[in-house]
């Protein structure tokens, strides 16, 4: 977490203090952390990647309200670099359950065809079949990595996290206006920052939005417009996602010198060109719906000049099992 940079200038009445939602929030961080400090399952490492991101949105954000050199600020500091670690300790074991989720999805998929299995579907599912032994095997290296980190900063990581909650209690802060007129103000900069997208910047925009969405899902019980605007991000984020582990998981086969299927090869590529499509679409789509974004519908549907599909996600293995058989 960039610390250092204010997110936006909120403005602020007088009287709230630390939130009882940040309160349970740092409580919840700290006994997943000991949960995944025992045996890190994917449910565990995915709420304690969830609940570590959205402490780190709201506390970038309070940080514009402290005084740089006060005690206050540094007990934050300190914890955002920690959590930022652990983040990225957490990174690899999250992508690796996407990734053997994604697999387990599309051989179910292929598998519904029916008792006859043309060859190339089934040479698909033997790939299939290896990658994922692979990827289970890297899990588990992931996993007592990971584990072996919380045993070894555990203490510390929860020694900041108290020390966090207690600066917060003792800096009175004011209450947000314009919250949601502020968010999106955030996305369209960010958005103007790309004038087009293509596979080298598409994962960039999505990691330089994630702060506008959970902040606004952090407060979008008491603003409408942040509940929109959280809904709108993480379909913005969830498509460009679907097309990432798809892309990731066509580089991941390429790379395995003893998992060769050129069946599945195409069939993984053929869905990353198919999802990134489907994820510009909804990226000028929802951007032409953010208050102030002057996208037109004819913008809405290209990328470097040519038009895109509008495709559901795994619902196109339908057509791909026919270009396969």
């Amino acid at each position: 977490m960039n610390v250092g940079y204010s997110l936006m200038n909120f403005s602020r009445q007088s009287g709230r203090v630390i939130s009882a939602s940040m309160r349970e929030r740092l409580a919840s961080w700290r006994e997943l952390l000991d949960l995944c400090g025992r045996k890190a399952t994917r449910k565990r490492v995915h709420a304690l990647r969830v609940v570590t991101l959205r402490i780190q949105a709201e506390l970038e954000r309070d940080l514009a309200d402290l005084p740089r050199a006060s005690h206050q600020a540094q007990a934050l500091v300190r914890f955002g670099k920690r959590a930022e670690k652990l983040r990225r300790a957490l990174g690899p074991v999250r992508e690796l359950d996407v990734w053997i989720g994604k697999l387990q999805g599309l051989r179910a998929s292929l598998t519904e065809t029916g008792d006859y299995v043309p060859r190339s579907i089934y040479d698909c599912i033997c790939g299939i079949d290896r990658l994922e032994d692979r990827l289970k095997q890297k899990r588990r290296t992931a996993e007592k990595k990971l584990v072996a980190e919380i045993e070894k900063r555990g203490g510390h990581l929860g020694k900041a996290s108290e020390d966090a909650e207690g600066a917060l209690s003792e800096f009175v802060f004011g209450e947000e206006a314009g919250i949601g007129e502020e968010l999106a103000t955030r996305f369209r900069a960010v958005r103007t920052e790309f004038s087009t997208f293509d596979e080298g910047n598409l994962h960039e925009f999505r990691k330089r939005i994630k702060t506008v969405r959970y902040l606004a899902e952090i407060h979008a019980g008491a603003d409408r417009a942040c509940a929109q605007i959280a809904m709108q991000m993480k379909k913005v984020q969830s498509a460009i996602g679907e097309w990432h582990d798809w892309q990731a998981l066509a580089h991941e086969i390429r790379r395995g010198h003893h998992v060769k299927s050129k069946a599945l090869t195409e069939l993984l590529d053929t869905v990353a060109a198919e999802s990134f499509g489907t994820a510009v679409s909804t990226v000028h789509s929802i951007s032409a719906r953010m208050p102030g974004e002057g996208t037109t519908q004819a913008e809405d549907l290209r990328v470097e000049g040519r038009k895109l599909p509008v495709r559901g996600d795994l619902a196109l293995v339908t057509d791909l099992n026919k270009k396969l058989a």
